[in-house]
């Protein structure tokens, strides 16, 4: 028998334990305070009163507070991260790469954001068609780089205690002591995905406010801290509505980027299904396993502060900082053609997004400095999600990525000819 209670004052505890026991003639007397209470029809049997607490322990003893498949942890820990030559990580991140390309086909754009969103230690939300591998990718990278992981499916019955956890009632039965006790949720762990996260209610979407931004849960007052490298990946499918709640501006605003998951060429399809008829597609293997080592937490903490050394010239902070405030319709930088499509526009966390991905893209790419063309190839996934368009140019059938490919043009054009700046 399991109960999990949020009241904390004696008389829910005492009424709890009275309906428990059973109804009958007489009073209810407390044994360990030696006080008797009034409480017609409702007396406590001691023998129940035993059983009762046994089964409260013995259900929690086999995992009762197990919501889902996820691996918990009770602290964070700490992880000696590696000193890292920048040659020595852009290694790291390629041999990621080709691990991860060699079982996930015709996804290399999508393997590249993704990798660079890992490595600037940002949440990612992927949006895309079912059977397009998004959640096989997430698998593999959790499987390549030796990370605890945790899914949770967003359903629209989903509760926030079944992300975050709650707290449950331990009675023990020797000393007769009760008290509350934190059940871990699902979302302490390192690599966690959220799939079909628009499924959800809005108020279970706002349970990982907290998590994606400070890397902590707050819990009846508690604060517990997430285990270290915390990240979210997102799954989401655009092509149906029904039942769906979509993700609030201030949730969509916490993922460092959002990347479109598009259909694979004819080439990579084929050596799909080459793949499934020989029994080696990843996606139908429970048991899979990568034929390398996986990374250790050190050296992958190690690459991700290695990427936070990358420089970025003065010349192309101020770039970053003209393509957000371009893209808000109120500002005079935002180019005439665009004003009237844009709802509103990204906000500062957009630039600080922005200078993170292309500092870890820049890595990959085996670069002591961020250059334009490390900043056009994250652009897009970093303020696709970030700027809203108006209802007559989404009837129009304009894009947020053509939007965004006019501001580049804009700030290219103004911003091309400075020394050090954009090449």
């Amino acid at each position: 028998m399991s109960v999990a209670v949020v009241a904390r004052s004696f008389n829910a505890l005492f009424y709890l334990e009275v309906r428990v026991a059973g109804r009958g003639p007489g009073g209810y007397t407390d044994r360990q305070n030696h006080r008797h209470f009034d409480h017609p029809g409702a007396p406590l049997i001691p023998d129940n009163y035993r059983l009762f607490k046994t089964r409260i322990i013995n259900s929690r003893s086999k995992g009762f507070d197990t919501m889902t498949s996820s691996t918990k942890a009770d602290s964070p820990g700490s992880t000696h991260a590696e000193v890292l030559s920048l040659q020595g990580a852009a290694d790291i991140a390629t041999r990621l790469r080709q691990s991860i390309s060699a079982v996930i086909y015709g996804q290399d754009e999508l393997i590249t954001e993704t990798l660079a969103c890992l490595i600037a230690g940002g949440h990612s939300l992927l949006t895309g068609a079912p059977g397009l591998a998004k959640t096989t990718l997430v698998r593999v990278f959790a499987k390549t780089l030796g990370l605890q992981f945790g899914r949770i499916q967003f359903t629209p019955d989903l509760l926030p205690s079944d992300i975050v956890g709650s707290e449950i009632l331990n009675l023990d039965p020797e000393t007769s002591r009760r008290s509350f006790e934190f059940s871990h949720g699902p979302v302490f762990t390192n690599l966690l995905l959220a799939d079909e996260i628009n499924r959800a209610s809005p108020r279970t979407q706002s349970a990982l406010l907290e998590a994606m931004q400070e890397r902590t849960v707050t819990v009846a007052g508690k604060r517990h801290v997430l285990p270290q490298p915390f990240l979210v990946f997102a799954t989401q499918n655009p092509f149906e509505s029904e039942g769906t709640f979509p993700l609030p501006e201030a949730q969509m605003d916490r993922f460092l980027m959002h990347s479109l998951v598009t259909y694979p060429s004819a080439e990579a399809e084929q050596n799909m299904l080459k793949s499934h008829a020989q029994g080696e597609l990843v996606g139908e293997k429970l048991d899979w396993t990568n034929d390398t080592a996986p990374l250790s937490p050190g050296a992958l903490v190690g690459v991700m502060n290695r990427a936070r050394q990358i420089r970025i010239d003065d010349a192309l902070i101020g770039a970053i900082t003209d393509i957000a405030r371009s893209s808000r319709p109120e500002d005079p930088l935002c180019p005439k053609q665009v004003k009237d499509a844009l709802w509103y526009g990204a906000g500062p966390r957009a630039g600080i997004s922005l200078i993170s991905a292309s500092r870890a893209y820049a890595l990959m790419t085996q670069s002591e400095v961020v250059r334009w063309h490390h900043i056009k190839r994250m652009v897009k996934p970093v303020l696709r999600h970030r700027i809203r368009l108006a209802a007559h140019a989404i009837r129009d059938g304009l894009t947020e990525d053509q939007v965004v490919d006019q501001l580049i043009d804009r700030v290219q054009a103004d911003r091309g000819n400075q020394a050090l700046g954009i090449d």
